[in-house]
């Protein structure tokens, strides 16, 4: 009897060694990222029958065990995804917002700053001072839009290498939980018992990917398998699949995560599949603030050198010259193949079309009959000839296409952006206050010099824009019979005509001017030998195209939509401002969410001290109580030996 109460008193003294070594473990470890709680199961021994009934044989630990709810689980992991997601996402566009509405960085002071000195040459279009101004604020644009445009395409080379560096980790991570599948999965065979710490550790790497990428875990046999996008397998039990990057198969300058399946990389996974983590977070960023926002920077700046231009090219500088733009702008690689053929489309937008154009990227295809082009930033599109895709509806695009090099074959689509770099490509036309074009080209006079007849000239007519490169040369028309005429360039010293017919009120045209001189009144009538007349045009002092200049900044139709250059521009900085303000407030909302379900998680799973405490007193008591009863059963077996004696 005493031999059975001093084994049944030390299997208790033996379970409430283990509770205690489970709660000083489980206070050991309450601030563990990633440590969830044990608990010791216990379990009654076989008991023995001693004729009148079973008598318990005492206790006996079963297994330890981690304290894990699922369902938690899965919430921490796909609320920490969203917080990672918008997060990353308010980063990056908080940091543009601040670039392009920023005086010194943003164009909005530059573009005000141009049209200042524009009214300036307006006012006093012949100062010397009012042109170097306009020169100096051209440059000013220029440079701050190319500027603008660097910024923009660092970001876009940043946001490429950002996501080569979390596919990286990612395949990382994966490594490592398909590594730690199979050592749970050896553990658990050999021991019979839960792989606590390697759970642990798994379920810390698994919240690590969740940071980075929107995952789905399914658990079964012990093994966590994870899934990423529309159902794709990054880690099967201990098997972990290949992440990689790829172009994007729609705009190859940027790069998309990619599953690798041997020596096959599967098509990149855009923002319809990665929606959550660091990775979703670029991602969206990329696609709805920055492609956006090089496209409005290229536009701008290709409309406004364009506009500018078709103003300038109305007038003349003050060295007699015409047709002169003030900016030259260069769009690049407009259309971009995206099939397997070379065939290749030009894209053409006519300088009255500009203020037409919208802040958008189209995709061009081609089903062997028909084209269709698709506006990227609405999905509007319009199917049928190349010539009329570009129109939908009523509403042309402002631009038109064409067929360039090779044959476009079925199922061939193309990239169609019409401003691509035109914010890099913008330079100054001119370099020279004179060369500014203030002035509108007008006859000054049209005189008869000294003449022995009664003829007349008219004045004359014009032609432009664009106008005659040789319109404000000085030019004499001279008779050197009373039928015949010379006619001289005094500006070059050249003679344009010589030995020309002579018929009253006929047309005499060069350097695009026309005049007509016909016979008088009064004799002698027609032209005598000698009789010269002199065509002269100037452009000095006149400011009605420096007035037009300084008028763009306020016209409301120079863009698209019925906005001014600034106004376009404030719009963009608006919507920039917006898209980081709710990813922000998307950010702090998923934290605050992430939060509440970690402290849900956490109140199951995680180390509650008072608890453990309590714990620590239950345990060491019972602990004490088996002392006790080995004690009590020592006394009894020590008077069961005296009686003997």
């Amino acid at each position: 009897m005493a031999i059975g109460l001093i084994n049944t008193a030390l299997t208790a003294l033996d379970a409430a060694r283990a509770g205690l070594q489970n709660a000083q473990n489980n206070i050991a470890n309450v601030n563990t990222v990633g440590y969830h709680r044990r608990e010791v199961v216990y379990g009654t021994n076989t008991p023995a029958f001693n004729g009148s009934g079973f008598l318990g044989a005492g206790v006996h630990v079963e297994t330890v065990r981690g304290i894990y709810n699922q369902f938690l689980e899965s919430e921490v992991l796909a609320t920490q995804s969203l917080a990672e997601r918008y997060g990353n996402y308010a980063i990056h566009a908080g940091t543009m917002d601040k670039m392009l509405g920023d005086t010194n960085s943003g164009l909005s002071g530059t573009i005000q700053n141009f049209f200042a000195a524009a009214n300036e040459v307006a006012n006093a279009p012949t100062s010397t001072a009012a042109r170097q101004s306009l020169i100096s604020a051209g440059n000013s644009l220029v440079n701050r839009f190319n500027a603008v445009e660097d910024y923009l395409a660092s970001v876009r080379a940043n946001i490429n290498a950002e996501v080569r560096a979390t596919v990286e980790e990612i395949n990382r991570l994966a490594g490592q939980i398909a590594t730690i599948n199979k050592q749970i999965t050896a553990f658990q065979a050999s021991s019979q018992q839960p792989a606590n710490d390697l759970m642990d550790t798994r379920s810390r790497l698994l919240e690590d990917m969740s940071k980075l990428i929107n995952i789905t875990v399914l658990d079964e046999n012990g093994q966590s398998s994870v899934f990423i996008g529309n159902g794709q397998a990054l880690v099967l039990g201990s098997t972990a699949t290949t992440l990689t990057t790829t172009p994007n198969a729609s705009d190859p300058e940027n790069l998309l995560p990619a599953i690798q399946s041997g020596a096959t990389t599967l098509p990149g996974m855009d923002t319809s599949v990665i929606t959550g983590g660091a990775l979703g977070g670029l991602l969206a960023f990329r696609e709805e603030v920055l492609k956006p926002t090089q496209t409005a920077v290229d536009r701008l700046a290709y409309v406004m050198a364009t506009e500018i231009n078709e103003i300038h090219n109305d007038g003349a500088d003050l060295n007699g010259n015409v047709n002169q733009n003030f900016f030259s702008v260069t769009p690049t690689q407009q259309a971009l193949n995206l099939g397997s053929t070379a065939a290749s489309i030009t894209v053409t937008i006519p300088p009255a079309n500009a203020n037409l154009l919208t802040d958008s990227d189209y995709i061009l295809s081609y089903d062997g009959a028909n084209y269709t082009l698709t506006r990227l930033s609405d999905g509007m599109s319009a199917t049928g000839t190349l010539a009329a895709v570009t129109t939908f509806g009523s509403t042309s695009q402002g631009f038109t296409l064409a067929v360039g090099a090779g044959v476009p074959a079925a199922g061939e689509s193309w990239l169609i952006r019409p401003t691509h770099d035109s914010a890099r490509s913008l330079a100054m036309a001119i370099t020279q206050p004179s060369q500014v074009a203030a002035a509108q080209p007008a006859p000054t006079s049209i005189v008869a010099i000294g003449n022995a007849s009664s003829a007349t000239v008219s004045a004359p007519t014009f032609a432009g824009p664009p106008y005659n490169a040789a319109l404000l040369h000085s030019v004499r028309i001279v008779f050197t019979a009373p039928a015949t005429y010379d006619v001289i360039d005094d500006t070059t010293g050249t003679t344009l005509a010589a030995g020309q017919a002579y018929a009253s009120g006929n047309n005499i045209s060069y350097n695009g001017w026309t005049v007509q001189i016909t016979d008088g009144a009064t004799a002698p009538a027609p032209p005598q030998v000698g009789d010269t007349y002199s065509v002269k045009f100037q452009a000095t002092g006149d400011n009605t195209i420096g007035l037009q200049l300084a008028a763009a900044q306020s016209n409301s139709a120079n863009v698209e939509g019925g906005f001014t250059f600034s106004s376009a521009y404030n719009k963009l900085v608006n919507y920039v401002a917006s898209q980081a303000s709710d990813a922000k407030l998307s950010s702090e909302t998923n934290k605050t969410l992430l939060n509440d379900v970690k402290t849900q998680r956490d109140s199951i799973s995680g180390v509650n001290l008072d608890e453990e405490a309590a714990k620590l007193i239950q345990f060491q008591q019972a602990y004490q109580a088996a002392a006790k009863s080995i004690q009590t059963s020592n006394s009894l077996f020590d008077e069961l030996l005296n009686v003997v004696r």
